[in-house]
């Protein structure tokens, strides 16, 4: 998993990538060819994002795997949707499905170290995730089906 270490968060600077996330501000429908009041557009040039008329916060995960998507494969790595774990002895596994097909489940095996359950990148010298952590989905979450994601979400896990 990649993270920033302390002297990189001291001197952020400028991000490589900015998002205005207007929640449900509505775009323009009345714009030309515009059928909806929900609009994501990015901008690689200027490396933006702007996200109208929604407040689901996955557009933003979602729009930025985006822009990996186009970015990566330039840097001959290699984006995807997918769990990831490896074993004890450095065997990479990687999962793929669509979401809530099971990928985090298959990537949170007792006896393998989590890489990550949704997006990574496969280069020659590994994989990597892309986002920190384990984002497992909750909504109609059953113990008797995900004990280890339904025990994970509880107050001081």
């Amino acid at each position: 998993c990649i993270r920033p270490t302390p002297e990189e968060l001291e001197n952020f600077g400028t991000p490589d990538f900015t998002i205005y996330n207007a929640g449900q501000f509505p775009c323009n429908r009345y714009t030309h060819y515009m059928t909806s009041s929900t609009s994501i557009d990015l901008n690689l040039a200027r490396k933006e994002m702007v996200i109208l008329g929604t407040q689901y916060a996955g557009e933003m995960k979602k729009g930025l795997f985006s822009v990996m998507h186009y970015l990566m494969p330039k840097r001959q790595i290699l984006s995807l949707h997918s769990g990831s774990n490896m074993g004890k002895d450095g065997d990479v596994a990687l999962f793929f499905g669509l979401s809530g097909t099971g990928k985090t489940t298959l990537s949170t095996d007792h006896n393998r170290y989590l890489i990550g359950d949704d997006e990574h990148c496969w280069s020659e010298t590994g994989v990597s995730n892309i986002e920190g952590g384990c984002y497992a989905k909750c909504i109609d979450l059953l113990k008797e089906k995900e004990l280890d994601i339904y025990h994970a979400i509880k107050f001081g896990a």
